[in-house]
């Protein structure tokens, strides 16, 4: 396809939030929308593949409470309805772990903001709800009635069909080198040339520093490893719903770790939360640490009262973390007409469709019909 002289919008990077921000301005009736992605799409050098994430309404800051209660309500039923899949599946979601750990902070976060459908539990009323966990260490447990998996790669290939359908103009291997956020319109560099947009979003994850020279000091990447492991369970029991989405917070020193039923996978995900890790160069693709791995399945056996009986396979995944974990959305300082959306710290991919439709929003009126987002905008605002 011959691009146009000027894109109405160009969209850096075709992660689960760039597929989202193309969606959401296409449906918004933006002519000559264009994605860009330095890969083809759907590949796994990035943040967004894998078969499975979490959701919950869980949370340790009651911003992103009310913020997931959002896309929660409104917008994956919206992308659930206009692909015509379901993306969400319900399972209930625990969170546990000691008292040194950020679990109250947690709990009071999920109450100041009124989140429905989480409970607090004895340790021993979570072991008769969810006996396959042991719960060693918990003093309490949170039961997230709100919890789920969302089906990563079935989104990013929905979200992929309603651009096509649209008349996204998608231009895959195309590696951006830079942007001109001054010129009007945007210049946006690639090797293949030099594209022309009104408006530009860059949802560039690992590699947003080298396009927003601000963000370069304030984001680190950190390689994730993940495991899938094989428990003395019946298949069916390692499944949703009869498997919980789980967090447990740890101590300072040991971090959080997180897991979820087996989902397009043969066993259940497990992984450690590893926004200290790293730095990483994005470019190397070193694969998943066999001793990060082992670590995982030491920690698992250790909170499980089922034994773990094997690790079925191993994959490696980008975090791009900002120092305080908050995400970053918004204008670039003193050029409105490119908008930032990236850093989301390991924790972004359930706020998918949402994210679109603010970043969407925000490089097309500088302000959103999110009123969640409008009230804490400054929180996760572009550094100056």
């Amino acid at each position: 396809m011959t691009p146009p002289a000027a894109f109405g919008a160009l969209v850096v990077g075709a992660g689960v939030h760039g597929l989202a921000t193309a969606w959401h301005l296409v449906r918004r009736g933006v002519p000559r929308v264009a994605l860009v992605e330095r890969f083809r799409l759907h590949h796994d050098r990035g943040s967004s593949h894998g078969a499975a994430r979490i959701t919950r309404t869980t949370y340790s800051d009651e911003r992103y409470v009310r913020l997931v209660r959002v896309a929660h309500e409104e917008e994956w039923p919206r992308l659930e309805r206009e692909s015509a899949t379901r993306l969400i599946h319900r399972c209930d979601g625990v969170f546990f772990g000691p008292p040194e750990g950020e679990l109250e902070r947690w709990a009071a976060a999920v109450a100041a903001a009124g989140a429905p459908g989480v409970e607090r539990l004895t340790p021993a009323e979570a072991r008769r709800r969810f006996p396959a966990f042991a719960f060693p260490d918990s003093r309490f447990v949170l039961h997230d009635r709100t919890g789920g998996v969302a089906a990563a790669a079935d989104t990013l290939r929905a979200l992929d069909r309603r651009c096509r359908v649209e008349g996204v103009h998608v231009l895959e291997e195309t590696r951006v080198l830079a942007l001109d956020p001054a010129a009007d319109p945007v210049r946006v560099e690639t090797d293949r040339g030099t594209l022309l947009a009104e408006r530009v979003v860059v949802t560039a994850g690992a590699w947003v520093g080298s396009l927003v020279p601000v963000l370069a000091a304030r984001t680190s990447v950190a390689r994730q490893h993940v495991g899938y492991f094989r428990l003395g369970l019946p298949a069916e029991r390692m499944t949703a719903p009869a498997f919980p989405v789980w967090v447990h917070l740890g101590a300072p020193e040991a971090g959080a770790h997180y897991g979820l039923p087996a989902f397009g996978e043969a066993g259940v995900k497990a992984a450690r939360h590893g926004v200290a890790a790293g730095p990483d160069d994005p470019e190397q693709r070193p694969g998943p640490d066999p001793v990060a791995i082992e670590r995982v399945r030491r920690f698992l056996a250790g909170q499980l009262a089922v034994p773990v009986l094997a690790t079925v396979r191993a994959e490696a995944c980008l975090y791009t973390n900002t120092p305080d974990e908050h995400f970053v959305l918004g204008p670039l300082p003193g050029h409105p007409r490119v908008v930032v959306g990236s850093a989301c710290s390991g924790h972004g991919f359930k706020f998918g469709p949402l994210v679109g439709r603010i970043l969407a929003e925000l490089v097309l009126e500088g302000r959103t019909t999110v009123a969640e987002f409008e009230a804490c905008r400054e929180t996760f605002a572009v550094p100056g």
